[in-house]
C-alpha cells in the first residue's frame, strides 16, 4: 500500500507566509539542488498560537524537521534543503525542508485523467516503483508525495500534527 502525504487542510490556526499569497504548488527537481541555497528563510504571520504542521505542501512541499529525521531513515536517497520559517513578531522560528526527490515513473495505464489534463483517479504500478519508500510520480500535474505502509505506519504512530495520509490505488 502506498498514501499520499499531505497537509492537513483542517487546521483553522495555521501560520501564513507574509510574502507569498499562492496557495498553488511548486516544485523543484533533484537535479536544481545545487542552485537551492543551503538555508532559506521565509517569513510568516500568525500569531503565539499559530499552529506549524509537520506538512505544508504550498507555495512548495516541506516537512518540518523531526518529519524530515523519519523519512531520511526510510528513504536516504532523498534530498533536503532547510528552510527557515520566522515569524517575527512573536519571536518564532522553526525548521523545515524542501523535500527533493526524484519522479518514478510508475502511473498506471489505469489511471483516469479529466479533460483539462487534471488527474481524476491516480493508480501507481509496484513494480515500477521498487523499492522506493518516499517518493513523486512523473506524469502527475499536481506536485505531490507518496510513502509506502511501512513509513506511513511510522508517521501515525508519533504525534505529528497537521498530516493527512490518503490512500492511492496499486496495481
Amino acid at each position: 500500500m502506498y498514501f499520499e502525504l499531505e497537509q492537513d487542510k483542517r487546521i483553522r490556526n495555521r501560520f501564513r507566509f507574509r510574502d507569498i499569497e499562492s496557495t498553488t504548488r511548486g516544485e523543484f527537481e533533484p537535479e536544481e539542488f545545487g542552485q537551492i541555497q543551503d538555508i532559506t528563510v521565509l517569513f510568516t504571520l500568525g500569531d503565539r498560537d499559530s499552529i506549524y504542521p509537520d506538512v505544508v505542501d504550498a507555495p512548495v512541499f516541506m516537512v518540518s524537521d523531526a518529519l524530515k529525521k523519519l523519512l531520511s531513515a526510510y528513504d536516504p536517497e532523498v534530498l533536503y534543503r532547510r528552510v527557515a520559517l520566522n515569524q517575527v513578531k512573536e519571536h518564532i522560528q522553526k525548521k523545515y525542508w524542501l523535500l527533493l526527490t526524484e519522479k518514478i515513473d510508475c502511473l498506471d495505464e489505469s489511471s483516469e485523467w479529466h479533460a483539462n489534463g487534471w488527474d481524476k483517479r491516480i493508480v501507481l504500478n509496484r513494480e515500477q516503483i521498487g523499492q522506493r519508500r518516499v517518493f513523486k510520480v512523473k506524469g502527475i500535474r499536481t506536485p505531490r508525495v507518496f510513502v509506502n505502509l511501512e513509513a506511513s505506519e511510522s508517521i501515525l504512530r508519533r504525534e505529528f500534527e497537521g498530516i493527512t495520509l490518503r490512500p492511492v490505488e496499486v496495481v
